[in-house]
């Protein structure tokens, strides 16, 4: 589950090295000092900051590795997050072990002049810190990955236990990029590019961003570890509120559009990422995806895709490792299933498939995510794959034969869209309208997210790989002619068997949030400090199903009976009130 960090129980501590004392040493690396300010601003700025300046500690090239000690020793205070991080040089002795660079640094001395990492990696290790954040900004920094899991690993493992995540700009064996004159160092500027967003970021996504933003440029690869889900953390706050994104269509936007680049497609607001497949977090579900021949799995059948999940591949698409459902990529598309959300598709040129337009891409519609499973590549790798089917009303897609062609019979009009009834005759048409209730998805999700997918009746949460699923169930039904609120005061956190048994009357709920089964009070509702809930509607639902839940003959009572019948259904029925003589009693669901 994703949550913010506690100021009051966070440090920072951040370290640069940019100039060296040595005459015959290390080149200086002016963007470390940028590195250092952008990092402190991102952390404990008005806008987007999470911890104020005191609580932020910035070496500014340190000459000796107590000056690292003493600051750390002073992080102890930090029982929540502890986040650390160095931009300089990375060297590597003759025997392969890493050591960053400090000002005082002698290549040829590394041993007594610079800071062994596995110094660093044992404070981290003692700290008290639920998780602990390492970042690294240098040359060779994916060598930490290797300090971290050798084969003594009695610090590795007190670093496990308490949840890490370590960040590397780049991996065991590359050096990172500065380049001349620039403000920051490539892996740092796409960092705060990524903190100081629109958007409220877990580390996880955080890092899915830097990762794009440098390989697009032909930058080294950043690395990362997670252990014990502390990628779900969100570092930084959101920089201005910003409207939800959109799940459906684009305005002016229709089915059957072209682009001529991604960026067209960018710019419309249909597909936002420049490079990934996918665009979505795991928290809002995806947005839209790209079919564009990434993966040799995919398949392409008009109404129903085969998508394939992202990563484990190589720059030249090969898969050579195992995807995972902790990608925030995949991760969105299990959210976009579980809660029946809608998924912009867009075509490119690429993907090989029938369906795809003969030139650039193509905007085709809304499909939905109904189920999605994990396989073999035809590399030999694990895959996960989303089975997307086009929504009521999505067009089927033309194909590249029939775009190409100048004339199409009109039989043949017919086939390639049958999903649009498109019709010869010209029958008269009478404009109609039609009204539903638009329940807002918004206000489940709200409720679901408070409760951690956990029922609040039995407290049953049901795990599912990639998440977890519950259902949004509203009290008081949003229909004629009950007529309740769509808002999160009517909606519970529900298991899809209580959720049947409060549609169906099976259970309702006293005032005091009482569980009542049977007439019997089995329990109470587990709540949240955040879900205030609405107990008119608690008593609506309670009085619409106490009378119907009884023999037709005692519907028609005295005062004093009424009243008992009140007392044991859970009712605050006032006597004094005639007892209703027309029963509305449910037939459906409520949600």
């Amino acid at each position: 589950m994703t949550r913010y960090l506690d100021p009051a129980r966070s440090r920072a501590v951040l370290i640069g090295a940019s100039n060296f004392v040595e005459a015959d040493g290390l080149p200086s690396i002016p963007a470390v000092s940028g590195n250092l300010e952008g990092i402190r601003a991102a952390l404990t700025g008005p806008t987007t900051g999470s911890l104020t300046a005191e609580h932020c500690t910035l070496l500014r090239d340190p000459s000796s590795a107590s000056e690292i000690g003493q600051a750390l020793a002073r992080s102890a205070e930090a029982t929540d997050v502890l986040f650390v991080y160095y931009s300089g040089h990375g060297l590597v002795d003759d025997r392969g072990r890493l050591y960053l660079s400090l000002s005082s640094t002698n290549p040829d001395q590394l041993r007594w002049t610079a800071l062994p990492f596995d110094a660093l990696r044992e404070e981290l290790a003692t700290s008290p810190a639920a998780i602990r954040i390492l970042v690294l900004d240098c040359c060779f920094s994916g060598r930490a990955f290797e300090a971290m899991s050798d084969s003594r690993g009695a610090i590795t493992g007190q670093i496990d236990v308490a949840g890490t995540y370590t960040m590397t700009s780049t991996t065991a064996n590359a050096t990172a990029y500065a380049p001349t004159g620039a403000k920051y160092t490539a892996f740092t500027h796409a960092l705060l590019a990524a903190l100081q967003g629109e958007e409220s970021l877990t580390l996880d996504e955080v890092f899915r961003e830097v990762e794009l933003a440098l390989i697009s440029r032909g930058l080294p690869r950043p690395q990362r570890r997670a252990i014990n889900a502390a990628g779900n953390l969100i570092l930084t706050k959101r920089r201005r509120a910003v409207p939800p994104r959109s799940m459906s269509e684009v305005s002016n936007i229709q089915p059957g559009h072209h682009f001529s680049t991604r960026r067209q497609a960018h710019d419309a607001g249909v597909h936002r990422p420049l490079q990934a497949g996918i665009c979505g977090t795991r928290k809002t579900g995806a947005e839209s995806i790209v079919i564009s021949g990434g993966y040799k799995d995919d398949e392409d059948n008009g109404e129903v895709i085969i998508y394939t999940g992202h990563g484990g591949q190589d720059q030249a698409g090969n898969q050579i490792s195992d995807q995972s459902l902790d990608d925030s990529g995949n991760a969105a598309l299990v959210t976009s299933c579980l809660d029946g959300l809608p998924v912009r598709v867009i075509r490119g040129w690429q993907s090989g498939s029938p369906y795809a337009p003969s030139k650039g891409y193509r905007y085709d519609g809304l499909y939905r995510v109904t189920s999605y499973g994990s396989k073999t590549s035809l590399d030999g790798f694990l895959i996960w794959q989303f089975r997307l089917e086009a929504c009521e009303g999505t067009p089927l897609p033309k194909t590249q034969q029939q775009e190409t062609l100048e004339v199409l019979t009109e039989s043949k009009v017919k086939r390639a869209n049958a999903r649009t009834r498109t019709v010869a005759n010209k029958s008269e048409r009478v404009p109609a309208a039609v009204q539903r209730i638009v329940r807002s998805s918004s206000v489940r999700r709200q409720v679901r997210e408070w409760h951690d997918n956990r029922c609040q009746l039995c407290s049953v949460r049901i795990e599912v790989p990639g998440g977890s699923y519950s259902e949004g169930a509203y009290i008081r039904s949003l229909e004629s002619p009950h007529n309740g609120p769509d808002a999160t005061g009517n909606a519970l956190c529900l298991c899809p068997n209580c959720h049947v048994m409060l549609d169906s009357g099976a259970i309702v709920l006293g005032d005091d949030l009482s569980v009542i089964r049977a007439g019997e009070e089995v329990g109470m509702l587990n709540t949240h400090p955040q879900h205030v809930i609405d107990l008119e509607c608690v008593k609506q639902h309670r009085n619409r199903w106490s009378n119907a839940a009884m023999p037709t003959s005692t519907l028609d009572t005295t005062e004093a009976e009424r009243q008992r019948i009140s007392i044991r259904s859970g009712t605050q029925t006032d006597v004094t009130e005639p007892a209703p003589r027309n029963v509305t009693a449910g037939t459906g669901p409520n949600s």
